[in-house]
């Protein structure tokens, strides 16, 4: 999913401001490079978990709150500077915001709207307690998705380099919200896969009657040789036809990108779910061939489509 949001309505929506409510702040957001909103998201988490410290020395805890009623202006220009900085965090990042660990966030941060007449008793002591247990989970949610980023893709993937880098660099590009591109770059790395073992098995295509080495092959054609081999012990095919359908698409949109006002197709998935395919496939792929001295029954392939 992409960080940003598709529209100010979007937003608003979502996230109903109280703090970050300004269209200007929006498009100014909206504008920032990819290098300045990761530098945004990370000024707001300081700004939050710092708002949370001062307000646990306060006394505001998870289920646990002070009565000390002068304290609630120092609480209240805390409770201003968390609500603002957690807002700036899901302007910035539309993913956290759809999230459940945003949930509460979401509901509690009306706080200030209600200012005035939850401090008039000793309600507002127990809606800050509870802010404070939301913008926790919210942080939680946070640390969790950029866990889940580290992990995207690469987790206990056994291929050697450079290939390991083009799904490395994948799941750098969906961690930043490119996911459109992260989904090319994850076809390339499938492609070089394909390549590798083309080269390492010494697979050739017949043209015209004419031999070429498959791993120099275009990429349809490659798709189709690799689809056309079949093991020598059980018969079936290197890569099923349902692979040979998600390289195809992954070929045509590629191609989109290329050549603009070609058209696309319709989506196969979300691209996180795309990629996790492909870079499954390139995993499965690699350890079949390269970790198998198991043969093909035939290494030449002749073009008949």
């Amino acid at each position: 999913m992409d960080w940003r949001w598709s529209s100010w309505e979007e937003y608003v929506e979502n996230v109903s401001p109280v703090c970050v409510d300004g269209q200007g702040t929006y498009r100014l957001a909206q504008r920032k490079s990819r290098y300045k909103v990761a530098f945004a998201i990370a000024e707001s988490i300081g700004t939050l978990r710092n708002c949370l410290r001062s307000l646990n020395d306060l006394g505001f805890g998870e289920d646990q709150w002070p009565r000390n009623r002068s304290i609630l202006d120092d609480t209240h220009r805390i409770v201003i500077d968390l609500i603002y900085a957690g807002e700036g965090l899901l302007l910035h990042n539309k993913r956290l915001a759809v999230i459940g660990a945003a949930y509460g966030f979401l509901h509690q941060h009306e706080i200030l709207e209600h200012w005035d007449h939850y401090s008039s008793g000793d309600r507002i002591f127990r809606e800050v307690s509870q802010l404070v247990t939301d913008s926790n989970q919210l942080l939680g949610g946070y640390d969790e998705m950029v866990a889940d980023d580290d992990d995207f893709i690469v987790q206990n993937f056994d291929i050697p380099e450079p290939l390991m880098s083009e799904f490395r660099l994948v799941r750098d590009l969906f961690s930043l919200g490119f996911d459109d591109v992260g989904v090319m770059v994850a076809g390339r790395g499938l492609e070089g896969v394909l390549r590798r073992i083309a080269h390492a098995r010494k697979i050739i295509v017949e043209i015209k009657g004419k031999p070429e080495p498959a791993c120099d092959a275009d990429f349809h054609d490659l798709i189709e040789v690799m689809y056309r081999l079949q093991w020598k012990a059980s018969g079936a095919r290197l890569i099923t036809g349902q692979t040979r359908a998600l390289l195809q698409y992954l070929r045509s949109i590629r191609n989109a990108h290329a050549h603009p006002g070609t058209g696309g197709g319709q989506t196969a998935g979300s691209p996180r779910e795309i990629a996790t395919i492909v870079a499954k496939v390139a995993n499965q792929l690699w350890g079949d061939v390269m970790r198998s001295r198991a043969k093909f029954a035939q290494t030449t392939v002749q073009k008949n489509w």
